[in-house]
């Protein structure tokens, strides 16, 4: 199978295409380690047990591979099958490289990167999204309070999150921003609440204010609930993007853009600006979030995609720890090139 196929079939089914992957990834790996279990395969292709399991249940019933005592092995139908899988596999397997050696570089527990660049194809950020919405249940579990940010990429997340009674609060990270009301945090967090069968606390707060009226505001009861939620929040979901058009979005003006941009500053999330080292060099919010606790006080993932944004991700993830950050092809192998991978 041609790769120019493979990618146009990714375009046009993206999520059927993530699940052939899978399985002609486990289908090559029985064909080269067979017989072998699913939990061990497991173990080895470093996925969950239930994916495996799922995986190799399908293709049992497709008549590929037959489960023994001893494990796993290919059918004379499997065996045939193989070359298609092998092609269809080597793609899966070099991003699957590629995530690993990412997620020792920016200091994360796990990289996820999906194919194609959001920067030229809109469907590798939708798959972004599908990819995070999966990866945040894990995230939750044992999760008492998510916040979540704004943005474009954040909003296909909630869509994108399978129906669950987690039963987690929902609480914005972030005050209203002027612009589009679907993508503020107050709308994504509802949105998150509802797919996860949990109630959303929203924060009655403008983005810009200065820290001393942020503050005065926050002895409102209707304030003071939503700040201290965020505050203690388990999970911390957000979006990243480039300073200068984050910088334009939330309507500062020609000076301070200029004075952002001569400080060095190249990546926005969450209402903070970041240099290239990492360090915070401005802010723009009305956050309970302090800079010295994002990453240690919560669970945090960050989702961006599109090449364009890989100094950004490189500049948030030498800032503080993620437990997740999920990306695209496009964005990895710039990442990939900085650190000369």
């Amino acid at each position: 199978m041609e790769t120019s196929l493979l990618g146009a079939l990714s375009s046009i089914a993206p999520d059927l295409m993530e699940e052939l992957e899978l399985r002609s990834l486990i289908l090559e790996r029985v064909g080269a380690l067979g017989p072998i279990g699913r939990r061990a395969l497991a173990a080895r292709l470093q996925l969950p047990e239930r994916s495996v399991r799922s995986a190799a249940d399908a293709l049992r019933d497709a008549g590929c591979i037959e489960q023994s005592a001893s494990g796993m092995s290919l059918t004379a139908f499997g065996q045939n099958a193989l070359d298609a899988a092998r092609t269809v596999s080597a793609r899966r397997r070099a991003l699957a490289a590629l995530e690993t050696a990412l997620a020792r570089k920016l200091n994360a527990q796990r990289v996820c990167v999906v194919p194609g660049d959001a920067d030229r194809d809109d469907g590798a950020l939708g798959d972004a999204a599908r990819t995070a919405a999966k990866q945040l249940r894990a995230l939750l579990k044992d999760a008492r309070v998510l916040a979540v940010s704004g943005g474009t990429t954040i909003a296909r997340t909630a869509e994108a999150v399978a129906s669950a009674p987690l039963g987690v609060t929902v609480v914005p990270a972030q005050g209203g921003m002027s612009g589009v009301v679907r993508t503020q945090a107050n709308t994504l967090a509802e949105r998150f609440a509802e797919r996860l069968g949990g109630r959303a606390c929203l924060l009655q707060l403008p983005d810009g204010l200065s820290g001393m009226a942020a503050a005065e505001l926050s002895r409102l009861p209707q304030v003071r609930e939503a700040w201290e939620l965020l505050r203690g929040a388990d999970v911390l979901l957000y979006g990243a993007g480039r300073a200068s058009v984050l910088a334009q979005r939330r309507g500062l003006g020609e000076d301070a853009q200029r004075e952002l941009l001569s400080r060095g500053a190249v990546a926005e999330a969450l209402g903070f600006y970041f240099d290239a080292q990492g360090r915070v060099v401005g802010q723009c919010g009305s956050l309970a979030l302090r800079e010295e606790e994002l990453g240690y006080k919560n669970r945090a993932a960050m989702v961006a995609a599109g090449a364009g944004k890989a100094e950004a991700i490189l500049a948030i993830c030498q800032h503080h720890p993620h437990a997740l950050v999920v990306t695209d092809e496009g964005a990895a192998l710039r990442m990939a090139e900085h650190f000369r991978l």
